[in-house]
């Protein structure tokens, strides 16, 4: 649908794509912007083909007068169906808002979405263009997304969150790095925000998780990484002190000149150098 209205202007992208945000969010605010974007693309399509019109007059009263009715029932080839519906969803929306009784459901945006779709491929068609068909399982897909991600993101930072906080009272955590994670707002802070600002928020703090995260296994493999070169150090010095006990038990006495020799092998095989 997107790729369709390119055709228009970006006011009208910018319009269809709050629309998909309120679906996302099963936000009641979908009508409000719905009617926002059909008027709009009505509007948008009478300009294009030099309609003449009154721009004090409603959109629904528009869809009533004689002059647009034929425009778009003959001229452009909208049917009666689809007309009747846009003249209905205006009134309908309009109505409601003034009693603020309407609520979302997957049902209605399907339906509304699909009688907008009749209307712009209607008119592309009209011009000569390519129009995608209507696809309803995609506003299913994303019908609610964002209070699905909001669940996701909030199990996965309170999951680190723990993670980090049993590193920061082990005092696991750089001192740059703990004072990150302790500013961090809360989970019932961010709850105080909309669902779309929580999910801009809790990804980054996610990020933020993560970073702390990686950097404290950087640390923990830093310091099994020492502990290891210290303990090859160990073995070095307990094979050279074999070797010369091994000398003097034979009788034989090792000089400094053999020792150093013998470290520096040692020290060459730890380093892996031939």
């Amino acid at each position: 649908m997107l790729n369709d209205l390119v055709y228009f202007d970006n006011s009208i992208v910018g319009r269809y794509r709050t629309v998909e945000r309120n679906i996302k969010s099963k936000s009641n605010s979908f009508y409000d912007s719905f009617l926002d974007l059909l008027e709009n693309t009505i509007k948008r399509i009478l300009n294009l083909e030099e309609v003449e019109y009154d721009e004090k007059f409603t959109c629904g009263t528009l869809l009533r007068e004689e002059k647009i009715i034929k425009f778009f029932k003959e001229d452009v080839g909208v049917d009666d169906y689809t007309y009747t519906k846009c003249k209905d969803y205006i009134a309908k929306v309009n109505r409601h808002k003034h009693f603020n009784e309407h609520m979302i459901n997957i049902d209605t945006v399907v339906t509304y979405m699909k009688v907008y779709h009749n209307l712009v491929s209607d008119y592309l068609r009209f011009k000569g263009k390519e129009c995608s068909t209507f696809n309803a399982d995609y506003y299913n897909s994303i019908y609610g997304l964002t209070e699905r991600e909001n669940k996701e993101l909030k199990n996965e930072v309170g999951r680190l969150k723990e993670d980090l906080e049993s590193l920061s009272l082990e005092n696991k955590l750089s001192t740059e790095d703990n004072v990150t994670y302790r500013a961090l707002i809360s989970i019932k802070e961010i709850e105080n925000l909309n669902l779309e600002d929580q999910n801009i928020e809790l990804r980054n703090q996610l990020n933020k998780l993560k970073d702390i995260k990686l950097n404290s296994l950087e640390i923990k493999l830093n310091k099994t990484i020492d502990m290891l070169n210290n303990m090859q150090d160990y073995l070095v010095e307990n094979r050279i002190i074999a070797r010369r006990t091994s000398r003097l038990i034979d009788g034989k006495e090792i000089s400094d000149e053999e020792l150093a020799a013998e470290r520096m092998k040692l020290e060459a095989i730890k380093n892996g150098r031939k």
